[in-house]
């Protein structure tokens, strides 16, 4: 498939799409439907009798998991090809994640549950290096702006499935199914992935000849800039769930308003973000992102001001347009740069520290508030600033091939030469 010579619209790029991405997008939407193990694990593991101490162990063993499990699905997938990883991604996180309704105490429950978490990231270095190397390189943002709408709405429609199967089922149905939907997955990728072969050119080793491996990556060092500039972001973004909801009942607000903010962002989400990513696209990858990230800055320090219920809705609206200006992009940006035998590497490289960042954020944004009241939105609206700057110094703001990249295949680097070959 090579780009066309005119900017192509969202309809165009959902029609060409190549068959495996079609896949690994319904996919995506699949698996979120039914990830129901972090919503619902520490209710399932007190209903079995749990205390609140051991089922807070297990949660935690399960989001070290779910955090080392892009690094390790990043190495499996550059060293044994997508494919492999999706497959063995999947059926070990369908097994574990059924184990976990028949573990006897805490400690096995921990093991089961890091593992679960592990497994269940692995996949997404695979997936997202598949789509990169299988998309135009004027269609990326596009279709990563589709992979996040099968997420927003497998995680927004999920819970009434589970409302569905805890009214007429149990806890133990919400796991088995969560567990049927990766197995099924797993099984897809299996059967119907075999007449989409993986891109040649992933040779195991780097343009220097030494074997690939995250060094390379952590030597890359604008590379790194924007990784620091996303882990940045991440502490900001989850403020929504972490210093928002404090922030309006302090305020003298009821919750029925923080419920109305995040109505707010979810719609305008899915509502806009892949129309907006029709013309994000044209744009060197740098730019929306700094810029998307410098607007969310912008409107956590807009909650500094009064805030009356319209001047809440304007803030969330401020942040929410940086959001849906800068994922897209945000998604895109790794594997683009990426040589070929580091791609899914870089796409974990990318993702871990904002998985850090969505762990941290809330003990930072939380302690803040407490220390500072509405001086936390001073806090994270620099947040959002410094991470537009990082960026900004990372990528630069013209377009480039991939240096180990023809000119002429779909996966085009965005960015200026970084100091290693990227």
């Amino acid at each position: 498939m090579t780009p066309s010579s005119e900017h192509p619209t969202i309809l165009a790029t959902l029609r060409e799409m190549n068959g495996t991405v079609r896949i690994l997008v319904l996919g995506n939407l699949v698996i979120n439907l039914a990830a129901f193990l972090n919503a619902f694990l520490v209710l399932f593991l007190t209903d079995k009798g749990f205390s609140a101490w051991e089922s807070g162990v297990v949660l935690t063993a399960l989001m070290i998991g779910r955090i080392s499990g892009s690094a390790a699905g990043g190495a499996a997938a550059d060293r044994f090809g997508y494919r492999r990883a999706i497959i063995g991604s999947m059926a070990a996180t369908a097994v574990l994640t059924a184990a976990l309704v028949h573990v006897p105490n805490v400690w096995v429950g921990a093991l089961v549950a890091g593992g679960a978490g592990l497994t269940a990231q692995a996949y997404r270095p695979a997936a997202l290096a598949w789509v990169v190397e299988l998309t135009p390189k004027d269609r990326q943002v596009i279709v990563f702006s589709v992979l996040r709408l099968t997420f927003n709405v497998g995680t927004t429609v999920g819970p009434v499935g589970a409302a569905l199967l805890l009214a007429y089922a149990s806890y133990d149905a919400l796991f088995y199914v969560d567990a049927v939907t990766s197995l099924a997955f797993g099984v897809i990728a299996y059967v119907a992935l075999r007449s989409n072969p993986e891109p040649e050119g992933r040779s195991g080793k780097s343009d220097q000849g030494e074997r690939a491996g995250y060094r390379q990556v952590f030597a890359d060092r604008r590379f790194m800039l924007v990784v620091l500039g996303l882990f940045v972001t991440a502490i900001a973004y989850i403020q929504s769930s972490a210093a928002l909801p404090l922030f309006v009942t302090g305020s003298g607000h009821t919750e029925k308003v923080y419920a109305a903010l995040l109505t707010v962002n979810g719609f305008m989400v899915i509502a806009f973000e892949v129309l907006l990513s029709k013309w994000t696209q044209r744009l060197p990858i740098g730019l929306p992102m700094a810029l998307g990230m410098g607007i969310l800055g912008v409107g956590h320090l807009l909650y500094t001001g009064p805030s009356p219920v319209a001047m809440l809705i304007l803030a969330t609206v401020m942040w929410t347009a940086g959001e849906i200006i800068a994922a897209p992009s945000m998604m895109a940006y790794p594997g683009l740069v990426a040589p070929s035998a580091l791609r899914a590497r870089y796409i974990a490289a990318a993702t871990v520290p904002q998985h850090v960042g969505y762990a941290i954020g809330p003990m930072v944004g939380i302690a803040a508030w407490h220390a500072w009241g509405s001086g936390v939105w001073v806090l994270t609206g620099a947040c959002g600033l410094v991470a537009a700057g990082l960026v900004l110094a990372g990528t630069g703001v013209s377009r480039r091939p991939a240096e180990d990249e023809p000119e002429d295949t779909p996966a085009l680097a965005a960015t200026q030469p970084t100091d290693q070959p990227t």
